[in-house]
């Protein structure tokens, strides 16, 4: 059953990588299409270093250590963030072409990015973590 459930996660978060360039193609003429990828790898790596510093802190606790009401929370965590990082992102005025003249550009480009990482770090937070 875990397996099903970890094969899940991973292809909705591909398929969520797939949505999000499609809607950064659409809304910005491909300008920012390929930051998904950054995004993605950059939540994947900021989850690697959160647990690298939980294992530092606790000396008995091990990363295969989740159990199965954590490993529903985390799978939980990252559903809803899905959901709600698009929809918040959806309604972010960010316009690519306006970015040289206004500096409030940078900061809507910066919410993106931030808001557009949490799914992918609740996503590689958990599942393979917990298959050892």
């Amino acid at each position: 059953m875990i397996f099903l459930a970890v094969f899940s996660v991973s292809l909705t978060s591909l398929c969520y990588e797939v949505l999000l360039t499609r809607f950064f193609s659409f809304s910005q003429w491909n300008h920012l299409s390929f930051m998904v990828i950054s995004i993605v790898l950059f939540g994947f790596g900021a989850s690697g270093s959160v647990l690298s510093l939980i294992e530092r802190r606790r000396p008995g606790w091990s990363v295969g250590t989740l159990d199965s009401q954590a490993f529903l929370a985390l799978m939980l965590l990252c559903s809803l963030s899905i959901g709600g990082s698009f929809l918040v992102v959806k309604n972010i005025p960010l316009d690519y072409f306006r970015m040289p003249l206004e500096m409030r550009q940078l900061t809507y480009l910066l919410t993106t990015f931030l808001v557009l990482l949490v799914p992918f770090f609740f996503k590689e937070l958990s599942p393979g973590r917990t298959l050892r």
